[in-house]
């Protein structure tokens, strides 16, 4: 694995806190220090403005170092998705989704060859996957978890 993909929200920050997840900044030095690049893709449905949030919320976190790309869009993450890869040059069976949400990157990762991660946590832990998504190659609860995968 060359590339490991996260979804922003209930993955690595917490949106019912405003905040990092305790094991957010640990685990991304554990994966850039085992040469691993690391990207964000992510939806910000409420718009413009929630990207820029989000946006604000990495650089004062100190988390621009960490990411090759950090994408944001109000609809499309499928082609975000895509876009990274074709960026890097990276092959889907180079690359690791890790998501909190089944019916995106879960589903988009085995459609397309990845290696998936799902983030059972929070909000969308019911979201159970289906037919549609696929089964996740692992289903963690916290990121830390991927210390024992990667």
């Amino acid at each position: 694995m060359k590339l490991v993909i996260f979804d922003w929200g209930r993955t690595l920050y917490d949106p019912e806190t405003g905040s990092l997840f305790p094991e957010t900044l640990q685990t991304l030095d554990y994966l850039k220090s085992k040469g691993y690049m690391l990207a964000i893709v992510a939806l910000a449905t409420a718009g413009a403005s929630k990207i820029k949030e989000r946006l604000a919320i990495i650089k004062e976190e100190k988390l621009v170092p960490y990411f090759v790309s950090v994408k944001f869009d109000v609809k499309n993450k499928d082609k975000m998705y895509s876009d990274t890869l074709s960026e890097f040059k990276i092959l889907p069976n180079e690359t690791v989704i890790v998501d909190d949400r089944v019916i995106r990157g879960i589903m988009w990762g085995n459609a397309n060859g990845c290696k998936t991660i799902w983030v059972q946590n929070g909000k969308f832990s019911n979201e159970l996957p289906d037919d549609k998504t696929g089964v996740p190659s692992h289903t963690i609860r916290s990121i830390k978890e991927l210390w024992t995968i990667l």
